[in-house]
């Protein structure tokens, strides 16, 4: 999509100097018009100010760019604490950390899997249970994500 590559270019210089990771950029119909949504992230979750800093930037560049002719809202928020976990990056994130993960189909008797993410590559991820390591396929992840105990 045109829009979506022209942002990415537009914020490209910004997210690196100020060391936030772009998670995802979409530009879709809303209730009142169009919105243009930037996730965001960095190492130590994204705070409130950072939010509004990369808003701030982006809706000052879109002024000048004008190459948006519809109605539009810019939202930067960050991706939560549920985001699924799909780039190496993600997984580096919570290494050691406790994911919830399911799988497309059984993996060692199973297509649930809950324990800490103690390994990682291109192809799998490791996930210890209790003593128990089971190697689950990437491509065969259906959904991972950081388990959140409430």
């Amino acid at each position: 999509m045109e829009i979506v590559d022209r942002v990415k270019a537009l914020i490209e210089s910004y997210l690196e100097e100020n060391s936030i990771e772009l998670v995802d950029i979409t530009y879709k119909r809303g209730e009142g018009g169009m919105v243009l949504c930037i996730l965001a992230d960095t190492p130590e979750g994204i705070t409130l100010g950072e939010c509004e800093g990369l808003n701030n930037y982006l809706s000052e560049r879109l002024d000048k760019e004008d190459f948006i002719s519809d109605h539009y809202v810019i939202e930067v928020a960050s991706p939560g604490l549920d985001r699924p976990l799909v780039t190496d990056r993600d997984f580096e994130h919570v290494m050691g950390k406790e994911l919830d993960v399911k799988s497309y189909e059984p993996i060692e008797g199973s297509r649930e899997h809950h324990g800490k993410l103690i390994g990682m590559d291109k192809e799998n991820v490791v996930i210890e249970s209790g003593g128990i390591s089971v190697v689950v396929p990437r491509v065969k992840i259906a959904k991972a994500q950081l388990k959140i105990d409430i």
